[in-house]
């Protein structure tokens, strides 16, 4: 998934979801997503930490991934 500044996304790990707009990206040496950041939350998304990005369609047509 492409994810862009200003983008409206919705984080899921485990039973949590977080719904924001993208106030920053992080790559890593691969190129790849490493760390998101949402408007208004300082705290960093670290993919790593199992936090995923879901495209608004899958997530509501399953309710979850």
């Amino acid at each position: 998934m492409l994810v862009m500044l200003g983008d409206e996304v919705t984080l899921v790990k485990g039973e949590t979801t977080i719904t924001g707009k993208v106030a920053g990206v992080v790559l890593d040496d691969a190129r790849e997503l490493e760390r998101l950041y949402i408007h208004g939350i300082t705290q960093a998304f670290w993919m790593s930490d199992k936090w995923q990005v879901v495209e608004e369609m899958e997530y509501e047509e399953d309710g979850e991934i």
